[in-house]
């Protein structure tokens, strides 16, 4: 079949691979769409461990079953993935997909959006609370700007490096006000958008910019960190950290019932009109091109169509 590849080296090529074979608890899926996110490029580059074997990348993705069911899935089973005609999917992390969703809107909700929602959830935001976004024109922040708002924050402000898709973010309303990174001082910036500090941080990059998003916050903050695209290490003072919370929060390994009870609220609240998020689609014959730009910074979910 079809087929995205991942070699030992590292490297991504598409060529074809060997068909998945049915076994006990999994079912094989034919693949509509396939998504891309930061955590792909990690593990090609050995982040999560020496690659061993040659494997098809892309964990998530839509498709279909054999009896014609429309199906969401976030967790292939290795060697396959998503980016493949067909692949295997264990039972539990087959879901039904809205029928009234795009498949690029699912993609792009999915995994994405639980990155945002469950540390959001965990935060506790109270209503009218000031909440960051510290990469907020990726999906994830894109995401969890909106999702903020329907939590009940009272003020979101967004923060990153590319001014357009910020200006964008304001423009649409998924921001009250906006925050350009990397043109100096960082802290001041932030705390010139705080309005008296923020309450929440939703942190998707880590290193110096949660350093400066940290020094922003009020007494009584929680700072929820999912990603580290800007540093794997801060270095804050104790003093920094009196009476607020830094929180790293993972999410792709938590039980399959709890990311499935994040996944069916996202797809309600999108069904509901509020939640939405940029995509940039590819054809499977430019997969190269896909995996390029999720290399960059896309401003959106990548997704691939068969």
């Amino acid at each position: 079949m079809r087929a995205a590849l991942i070699g030992t080296d590292g490297s991504f090529s598409v060529g074809t691979f060997a068909e998945p074979q049915p076994e006990p608890g999994c079912s094989l899926v034919t693949v509509s769409t396939a998504g891309l996110g930061p955590t792909d490029l990690m593990r090609a580059k050995g982040f999560f461990g020496p690659v061993g074997a040659p494997y098809v990348p892309a964990g998530e993705g839509l498709g279909h079953l054999a009896d014609g069911r429309r199906v969401y899935f976030g967790h292939s089973k290795p060697p396959y993935g998503a980016l493949a005609e067909r692949t295997l999917v264990p039972d539990d992390e087959i879901w039904a997909a809205p029928p009234t969703l795009s498949d690029d809107q699912v993609v792009a909700l999915a995994i994405s959006g639980t990155g945002a929602l469950l540390p959001l959830q965990e935060a506790r935001i109270v209503s009218g609370e000031s909440v960051l976004i510290l990469g907020a024109t990726g999906p994830v922040g894109q995401i969890g700007a909106q999702v903020a708002r329907l939590l009940g924050a009272g003020r979101v402000v967004a923060a990153a490096r590319n001014r357009p898709a910020l200006e964008a973010m304001k423009a649409r309303g998924d921001a009250d006000a906006i925050v350009v990174l990397g043109q100096g001082d960082d802290e001041n910036a932030l705390k010139d958008a705080a309005a008296g500090g923020y309450d929440v941080v939703l942190d998707v990059i880590y290193g110096s910019p949660a350093e400066a998003a940290m020094r922003a916050t009020r007494p009584g903050a929680r700072m929820m960190s999912i990603g580290v695209q800007a540093g794997q290490t801060v270095s804050l003072s104790l003093r920094e950290l009196v009476s607020r919370s830094h929180i790293g929060v993972g999410t792709g390994q938590r039980p399959a019932a709890e990311r499935r009870a994040a996944f069916d609220r996202l797809m309600a609240m999108a069904c509901e009109g509020n939640l939405k998020v940029n995509t940039r689609c590819y054809a499977f014959d430019d997969a190269a091109e896909a995996w390029a730009a999720q290399a960059g910074s896309p401003h959106g979910k990548i997704v691939i169509r068969f």
